[in-house]
């Protein structure tokens, strides 16, 4: 039987994971963090009915039906304020279908039923290949060997790098802020429908909620005894983006931008300014994509899944989506590969026209949400 080695925990090298167990394959996953807390990938995702179609697919369905009742509705209205809360339209484009979650709660659902095929604080320093084997070589002097190895690494793939050296990650001219506010009344009535966007000079406040049907601790306990998942009440989730030039994308890093977010929304509706100060923050940051779209490379037991292979915008759960479409187009060629080198190009070829293309859509979001100023484009 086959070992898959997939360096990388996240959605979509967990969801592999899944899809190759239920396969009846060998996997063995291996993660850099600790595995202790919470990733800084943002909180809310949203996931188009092929994200959910690739779930049902490939996890265990207690575990499925755990993911669903933990989910909640993107359905509604898409709203335009301005920084008065003056209402510009009702009727912004988005995901109708689609179902929100929370990134921490999902991820470990995903980790769930996985026990020790997880590994964590393995951080790849190399990997070699031969004949009849592909070799994974960590940091910590330890090894594993396998017949494929995956690269489910993130946008800062280290399997890519050595991969496909030639192509690197620029700045996408997307910067800003996040938070999660626990959802009062007060901040529930921003977001009635499945999203909304304040535009204000120069700057762009995107809002969308996150109301788990069933709070995950107790849908754990009940539909997945023995898995923890946190307690999480419900939030609204907020995204403050301004310009590449502006001057608040050029400052130094900073754990808790709260401040500076008050100081760019200086003069908003009360409701908006109350929103960031009641928030957990995560900091501010730039997002990056590739520098061009990723060419073809040699097939052979290396390969690569998700923002490894395809680092799109976070626009609509686009880069979730398409990992998960990659693990279960990958997970199925495998499981009926009488030629894996074969099985390997076919999912190579399908990978490249789908993530180049999900990368393309991002690009297209981002000159709908991004304010512009100056040079800006």
């Amino acid at each position: 039987m086959s070992r898959i080695l997939v360096i990388g925990a996240g959605l979509g090298g967990l969801t592999l994971a899944h899809a190759l167990v239920r396969a009846g394959l060998d996997v063995r996953v291996f993660e850099a963090d600790d595995g202790t807390g919470e990733r800084t990938q943002g909180y809310r995702i949203g996931l188009a009915p092929q994200a959910m179609d690739a779930l049902r697919e490939s996890l265990p369905p207690r575990l499925y039906d755990l993911a669903e009742a933990t989910s909640g509705s993107l359905t509604g209205p898409g709203l335009l304020f301005d920084e008065h809360l003056t209402l510009l339209s009702s009727d912004l484009p988005g995901p109708e279908e689609s179902r929100a979650f929370d990134r921490q709660v999902l991820r470990q659902i995903l980790l769930g039923d996985l026990g020790d095929r997880v590994t964590f604080t393995k951080r790849l320093k190399s990997f070699e290949e031969d004949e009849h084997t592909v070799t994974a070589f960590f940091t910590d002097g330890t090894k594993a060997t396998g017949d494929v190895l995956v690269g489910a690494d993130g946008g800062n793939s280290a399997v890519r790098r050595r991969l496909v050296p030639e192509v690197g990650l620029v700045d996408a001219d997307l910067c800003g802020a996040m938070g999660r506010t626990p959802a009062a009344d007060r901040f529930r009535r921003l977001v009635p429908g499945r999203g909304t966007m304040v535009k204000g000079p120069e700057i762009t406040l995107m809002l969308g909620r996150m109301d788990f049907d069933r709070e995950p601790s107790d849908a754990a306990a009940e539909l997945v005894p023995g898995l923890p998942l946190p307690h999480r009440e419900s939030y609204v989730r907020w995204v403050l983006l301004v310009p590449p030039d502006h001057p608040a994308a050029a400052g130094p890093p900073r754990d808790d931008a709260r401040e500076l977010v008050l100081e760019l929304i200086d003069g908003w509706h009360p409701d908006l300014r109350a929103l960031v100060e009641s928030a957990d923050m995560s900091g501010v940051g730039r997002s990056k994509v590739f520098d061009r779209p990723m060419p073809p490379w040699p097939v052979s037991r290396v390969t690569l899944l998700g923002d490894a292979a395809h680092q799109t915008l976070a626009s609509g759960g686009n880069g979730a989506v398409t990992a998960m479409q990659d693990a279960v187009r990958l997970s199925a060629l495998l499981a009926e590969a009488g030629d894996l080198h074969q099985a390997l190009e076919d999912y190579q070829r399908d990978l490249l026209e789908r993530g180049n293309a999900a990368v393309e859509v991002g690009k297209q979001a981002l000159r709908r949400f991004v304010p512009v100023s100056g040079a800006a484009r």
